[in-house]
């Protein structure tokens, strides 16, 4: 279900949305439960050339804590003109995850908002966990969950982080590629693991007649469904 955005006064009008709102759905119902948010720009793409840089931007260089919370900010602000689906789930870049200053960033960039910390979820990528810095990484997911904000485990790509007890209860949901599942043991293990320690699980590029494989998996939403040929 989607809402309308408006203003109080009827003249003024929403600014133009900064990011895409795409929906995950429940593979049962076929409903909109969740949503995706997508960025123009990633942090990692930003043009930075040294002090004419900065004297264009105004002496500002932001550090990934402070282009997380901008980014937090307007994808709630996004979020709440444009739809009622929660919680929105927003890529969180390593070099962020591991910045000390995050956490309590994106907490004070969420509370300029209407929504709460517990309608974003920020989600890590496996790669990042299985890198020699996944201590710092877990001590960054463990900060943002005592901030209140939800955290998700993007495994599409690899699927190599050691996902023990310790992880999975600060973790909300699991991102897979239902392309890689079938032929996958070891995938299929990882979606049974976090379905039984609760975890939602959900499959990006799944067909809509796959439904009863993935159910039985443990995977109950889809993201970027395919159409049945």
């Amino acid at each position: 279900m989607r809402s309308l955005s408006h203003s109080s006064c009827g003249a003024e009008t929403a600014p133009a949305p900064r990011n895409r709102l795409l929906p995950v759905m429940h593979l049962e119902t076929g409903d909109a439960v969740l949503l995706f948010a997508e960025t123009e720009k990633r942090f990692e793409e930003r043009a930075v050339f040294g002090p004419a840089t900065r004297a264009a931007e105004g002496s500002r260089v932001a550090t990934p804590a402070q282009w997380m919370a901008e980014h937090v900010e307007a994808v709630a602000l996004d979020a709440h003109n444009r739809t009622t689906e929660r919680p929105v789930i927003v890529e969180l870049p390593l070099v962020a995850l591991l910045h000390p200053d995050t956490a309590l960033a994106c907490d004070a960039a969420i509370a300029r908002t209407k929504l709460c910390p517990q309608e974003i979820c920020l989600e890590v990528q496996d790669a990042a966990l299985a890198l020699p810095a996944a201590r710092g990484a877990q001590a960054g997911i463990e900060a943002l969950r005592k901030c209140g904000f939800r955290v998700s485990l993007n495994s599409t790509r690899s699927w190599q982080c050691p996902l023990d007890h310790n992880l999975r209860i600060l973790l909300d949901s699991l991102r897979v590629d239902a392309r890689k599942i079938e032929d996958d043991e070891a995938l299929q293990d990882r979606i049974d693991m976090a379905a039984c320690a609760g975890m939602l699980v959900i499959a990006e590029n799944a067909n809509w007649r796959d439904t009863y494989f993935l159910n039985e998996l443990g995977v109950e939403y889809g993201f970027r469904m395919r159409a049945d040929a």
